[in-house]
């Protein structure tokens, strides 16, 4: 919907709700005298009546049946027709009895019958009474509801209930078509974008307003009159779905995750909640014993609301969530809607059409609002993904860096080296070759650095492609130390293994000694002085296998042992005989372990602590059977 067609639909509904005039009726509540009694009285004679003394009846939910006795005179000199009105949907069914007449089958009237058995076809309500001059009527009604009451009692023209039903119809008319547009508008968008958030709010929406209408009693007295039951009675189902599918859109448009605990669970406390009722709505309208349902779904509502809004302001605040603030906007719509029809009703404002039926105009500007949001959300998410194409674009921009410098600068490196190699025979002089060393040096270290990058280059392209296989590992582990034998005699290392035949462990096995275990052992053998040495040894746990790569080396310093395997920091230190590196090792051997589905342990005792220095780097592997090939 756009902006232009939302303020136009503001305007009409401004337009056409200012033009209701109040109304005009005479207001006999407090003359009212009210009592109860068991649904298996029926002799209203028998009833103890007591006046209420108040504007309003208000009674809540009882397995009782409600009965009011109500006494008219007519002062007049002609005889005068008056409908006796009852203001409230949730009267239920009424049944009149007249003094005099109590033998006579009772008239009925009230939403809790079809339109055809109520003795004025009204949608409240209603009795159409006729007083001759001078005569005095009382009049006995028995309520049968399983709803709660709030009422109040007028004597009213019948044009002019007639002319004020026009106008609620025109309202209800209205709702109907605003909810009927966001549902449809909505539910459409959700099948074609395949965005679930549109769905549920299409279900939300509907289930709101089939309340909002069943409420009001518009379904049995305008849209299906003559339906096999009436939706009136079933009022409790049509809440508790609103509750269901209110909670289960709370939760989407939030986006309310497990790590907001108190929400995500919050959210399905609700749904249950409502299910409960839901079910028991199907059997509370015959059993009236059920009557405390009513109070657990009021209850759970009203517990709802508030954690709601609780949730937006949380989303808001802690998640920097910008989709709370339409999410609260439009709970503070239905906030002012309902502070209107509490003054109209107290008598602060004028009782019009306006402000009688404020709060489900303000459910109508809710939902819109909420809809407004929802086509926010799309516009972030087409920003996010176009920012992840990007992303993308930008990655393989990268891949192709990287290759380029692995492969084109590789092969310029390669001819230096040699070069180098080349002047070595030919320049005797010590100052030339302090600095062909210099040279050869320097080399050494880009050569480490592109080595480097092509082993990340390595992980990035193949780990959504790595064949995990069973590998042993005594055969791993030899074939790794023999890439390096000639640097360890180099340096005089030593080495010990206590690697067992017939070990094995689930991994890709080119990665496992090029990239895991090589560049452990690149480490070890850079940071040892001669005589010291590196071992690898296998030692089982419960659930899991664990190959120990231990140095004698220099070890590593508490602050930089933190980081070495998160890949957050790079370090590249100096190795005992000068060795350099890109620091890219350790984070490249954390992440093929997870893709391993293992981990990595490490302790390390630097040197400036205790001469006796090292790093143990624990690989923990998930223990795996091997049962033969494939």
């Amino acid at each position: 919907m756009t902006k232009l067609g939302a303020l136009l639909y503001v305007l009409y509904s401004a337009c056409l709700l200012f033009s209701f005039s109040e109304a005009r009726a005479a207001d006999i509540t407090s003359q009212v005298r009210w009592g109860e009694a068991p649904a298996s009285s029926t002799n209203p004679l028998q009833i103890n009546y007591l006046h209420s003394g108040q504007d309003e009846i208000n009674r809540g939910y009882t397995p009782l049946n409600q009965w009011m006795q109500i006494t008219l005179r007519n002062d007049e000199k002609q005889a005068v027709e008056k409908l006796l009105l009852f203001d409230s949907p949730l009267v239920g069914q009424l049944r009149l009895y007249q003094e005099g007449q109590l033998h006579e089958a009772p008239l009925l009237s009230g939403p809790g019958y079809i339109l055809q058995q109520r003795q004025y076809p009204f949608r409240l309500g209603a009795y159409l009474l006729k007083l001759e001059p001078g005569q005095e009527l009382r009049l006995y009604v028995q309520r049968d509801a399983h709803h709660a009451l709030n009422t109040r009692v007028f004597l009213k023209a019948p044009e002019e209930a007639t002319h004020d039903e026009t106008q609620a119809k025109m309202i209800f008319y209205f709702y109907l078509g605003g909810i009927f547009s966001l549902v449809i508008y909505n539910l459409l968008l959700g099948l074609f974008t395949h965005q679930k958030d549109y769905l549920s709010y299409s279900l939300f929406a509907a289930s709101f307003g089939a309340t909002a209408v069943v409420l009001h009693g518009v379904v049995d007295t305008y849209i299906w009159p003559n339906a096999p039951f009436v939706f009136s009675n079933y009022l409790m189902f049509f809440s508790s779905l609103t509750l269901f599918s209110a909670s289960f859109f709370v939760g989407r448009f939030l986006n309310i995750k497990k790590d907001f605990a108190v929400g995500y669970w919050g959210v399905r406390l609700f749904q249950a909640l409502a299910l409960v009722t839901m079910g028991a709505s199907f059997f509370a309208p015959a059993q009236r014993g059920l009557f405390f349902f009513g109070y657990w779904i009021d209850l759970s509502i009203a517990a709802a609301i508030v954690f709601f809004v609780f949730c937006g302001f949380y989303c808001l605040y802690r998640q920097g969530n910008r989709l709370a603030r339409y999410f609260l906007f439009s709970w503070l719509v239905v906030l002012l809607g309902t502070m209107v029809w509490m003054a109209s009703f107290h008598g602060l404002v004028g009782n019009n059409a306006w402000t009688q039926y404020s709060l489900l105009l303000a459910n109508l500007g809710e939902m819109l609002i909420l809809s407004l949001g929802l086509a926010y959300k799309i516009k972030i998410l087409n920003d996010e993904k176009m920012r992840a194409q990007q992303a993308a674009e930008d990655k393989e921009r990268y891949h192709r860096l990287v290759r380029v410098l692995s492969h084109d600068v590789a092969n310029t490196v390669s001819g230096l080296m040699y070069h180098s190699e080349m002047l070595q025979e030919y320049c005797q002089g010590e100052a030339e070759q302090q600095h062909l060393n210099r040279i050869t040096k320097s080399i050494e270290q880009l050569n480490g650095i592109l080595r480097s990058v092509r082993q990340e280059e390595i992980f990035q392209t193949n780990r959504a492609h790595l064949d995990l296989q069973a590998v042993e590992l005594s055969p791993a582990c030899w074939e790794a130390l023999n890439h390096y034998s000639w640097q360890m005699e180099e340096k005089g290392l030593s080495i010990h293994v206590e690697v067992p035949t017939g070990v094995y462990v689930r991994a890709d096995r080119a990665a496992l000694i090029n990239q895991v275990l090589s560049n452990l052992l690149s480490n070890c053998i850079k940071f040892s002085e001669a005589g010291c040495c590196v071992s690898l040894v296998v030692a089982e746990r419960m659930d899991a296998l664990v190959l120990t790569v231990q140095d004698e080396g220099v070890g590593i310093q508490e602050e930089e042992l933190n980081h070495l395997f998160k890949g957050t920091h790079l370090f590249s230190r100096t190795g005992t005989a000068n060795e350099q590196g890109s620091g890219m090792g350790t984070a490249l051997v954390m992440e093929y372990m997870k893709l391993f589905g293992g981990s990595i342990e490490v302790q390390s005792v630097h040197r400036t602590q205790n001469p006796q220095s090292g790093t143990k780097v624990h690989l923990v592997f998930p223990k795996y059977e091997y049962r033969g090939k494939g």
